[in-house]
């Protein structure tokens, strides 16, 4: 059996490219989006796509895109932790169930780490659960007191680590810490995973993800920000990741509205960056350059052949 992920940066057009794949060739899309996983969050995350009139609805644990389904989406609330284990867990179970079905499966998404947890480039079945409990009295601790402690646990992982960064000082101690308190292994399905990617020059995908900043401020990013905070999900992280937390800034007032696009826009310029250099470690990606004109006919043609050939 063939998995198709399609991966790439952000603005690359990965979701409009895999609903028309899936359409031609009957398929069904798993979003890898580590912030797609989030209930009430649908326009800063870009579920919903704002230069589209295609129908959408929901469906009982999936989105129906003009007779497409969309799995992944809306999985857990905001205040819920959401590991790539949960979500490797999700993905390899829906995947089995699609293809059972008589349906080819489409990954897509720009989370790196959770394309990898899937296909088995990154091994998960060492992956600890969280220990809450624990985490609470790590997170009133301070770096010196973090660094010691984890020094104390394991000095190979301290001198690798990135020292200034709290959250993975605490999940690092966490692991040390967590003895036989090991996830369940995580079943391997008998498929084999093609990689596509999309990608461009770094100057136009900065300017599409510029274009898609300003689109989503226009159509709804304010007065779903505002409804996240009345349910009480400020303090949580989903509400201090991309988009979201320059929009929260807006509304308490801290910044200006030229100011909060701009921030949106650099932190989304960061983010290509960041994907690239991941994506770029995996020399299995098959690219496509989205400034072909017929990049969606080779990549169509591509794929077609490889169920041809499975």
């Amino acid at each position: 059996m063939k998995v198709f992920a399609i991966v790439g940066p952000t603005s690359t057009g990965k979701t409009s490219l895999s609903l028309d794949l899936c359409r031609r060739l009957n398929g069904e899309i798993i979003s890898a989006d580590s912030r797609q996983v989030y209930k009430h969050m649908d326009v800063g995350t870009g579920k919903i796509p704002l230069d589209t009139k295609t129908k959408i609805e929901k469906g009982k644990g999936f989105w129906d895109f003009a007779g497409v389904r969309v799995w992944g989406y809306d999985l857990v609330s905001p205040d819920q932790y959401f590991s790539s284990y949960d979500f490797a867990k999700y993905a390899l179970e829906k995947l089995t169930e699609v293809l059972g079905r008589g349906k080819n499966v489409f990954i897509v998404g720009g989370t790196g780490f959770y394309v990898d947890a899937v296909t088995g480039r990154i091994d998960l079945n060492s992956n600890v659960k969280p220990d809450f409990e624990l985490r609470s009295r790590l997170e009133k601790m301070t770096l010196e007191e973090l660094w010691a402690l984890l020094t104390s646990l394991n000095l190979k992982v301290y001198e690798k680590i990135d020292k200034n960064n709290p959250v993975r000082l605490i999940r690092a101690i966490e692991k040390e810490k967590a003895g036989e308190n090991r996830a369940t292994p995580l079943p391997r399905p008998d498929a084999e995973f093609i990689y596509i990617g999309l990608t461009g020059s770094r100057d136009l995908l900065y300017s599409r993800a510029d274009r898609w900043a300003e689109l989503v401020w226009r159509k709804g990013l304010i007065p779903e920000t505002e409804k996240l905070l009345a349910m009480n999900f400020g303090s949580y992280p989903p509400l201090r990741g991309l988009v979201y937390k320059s929009a929260v800034s807006f509304i308490k007032k801290e910044i200006g509205e030229a100011e909060a696009v701009q921030k949106i826009k650099f932190d989304l310029h960061a983010y290509i960056r960041r994907q690239q250099t991941w994506f770029k470690k995996n020399k299995d990606i098959k690219w496509f350059d989205i400034t072909s004109d017929s990049y969606i006919e080779n990549v169509y043609n591509f794929v077609k052949e490889k169920i041809k050939n499975g």
